[in-house]
C-alpha cells in the first residue's frame, strides 16, 4: 500500500491507486476465504462493494477511453516507421498504389507486433518480481484506505462540476461499506 499524500494530485488518479489497492486485496481475502487460511464469509464482499462504490465515482472522473502509455506508443510507431519507411525507398518510380497499401499494413502489422511484444515482456517483468506482504494482511489497511477514500470525498465535495460532486455521495457509500467490512474483521482473543 502506498503511502502517499493524499491531497496530492487530482481525484481521478487517486481513485484509479485505489481501485487497483482494491482489487488486490479482495482476491487475496477471497482466496484466504476459499481455502479457510483465514475465515471470512462477508468480508470480501464487502470490500468488493467498497471497490464498486469506488468504480462509480472514478466513472464521473474518467474520460470515455484510456489512453495509451508514452513510451509504448513511440515504440510502435518507430516500428512501423522502420518498416515502412525503406520500403517506400525501394520502390522505384511513381508510387502505384497497390505496393503503398501493402506497405502500410506492413507497417501498422510491425507496430503492433512491437506493442504486443513490450506488453508480453512488461508482464513477464511484473511475474518475476518480488511479492511483498498480502495486502490483506496490512495493519492501516482500512485507515489507510479510510483516510485516502475522505480526501477524495472532500475534494469531490469542492468540485464546480454537479457530475463530479456527485462522486462525494458514491465515496460515502464506499466509506460504509469499508467500515461494515472492517466490524467483519476476526476478533483475536
Amino acid at each position: 500500500m502506498s503511502r502517499d499524500d493524499p491531497f496530492s494530485g487530482g481525484v481521478a488518479p487517486r481513485l484509479r491507486r485505489l481501485d487497483q489497492e482494491l482489487a488486490e486485496t479482495v482476491t487475496d481475502a477471497q482466496c484466504r476465504d476459499w481455502t479457510a487460511d483465514r475465515p471470512d464469509r462477508v468480508g470480501f464482499a464487502r470490500l468488493g462493494q467498497t471497490r464498486r462504490e469506488l468504480l462509480t465515482a472514478a466513472a464521473r472522473y474518467r474520460p470515455t477511453t484510456r489512453p495509451v502509455d508514452g513510451p509504448t506508443l513511440l515504440a510502435a510507431l518507430t516500428a512501423g516507421l522502420l518498416v515502412t519507411l525503406p520500403l517506400l525507398l525501394v520502390i522505384p518510380g511513381p508510387i502505384r498504389p497497390l505496393p503503398l497499401a501493402g506497405i502500410a499494413v506492413a507497417g501498422v502489422w510491425a507496430a503492433l507486433a512491437v506493442r504486443a511484444g513490450l506488453r508480453r515482456l512488461r508482464i513477464r517483468r511484473s511475474r518475476r518480481a518480488a511479492a511483498g506482504p498480502a495486502p490483506i494482511d496490512d495493519p492501516y489497511l482500512y485507515a489507510g484506505l479510510r483516510r485516502r477514500i475522505e480526501s477524495c470525498a472532500a475534494s469531490a465535495r469542492a468540485d464546480r462540476s454537479y457530475r463530479r460532486r456527485a462522486a462525494a455521495t458514491d465515496l460515502e457509500y464506499a466509506l460504509d461499506w469499508l467500515s461494515a467490512a472492517q466490524e467483519e474483521l476476526p476478533r483475536i482473543r
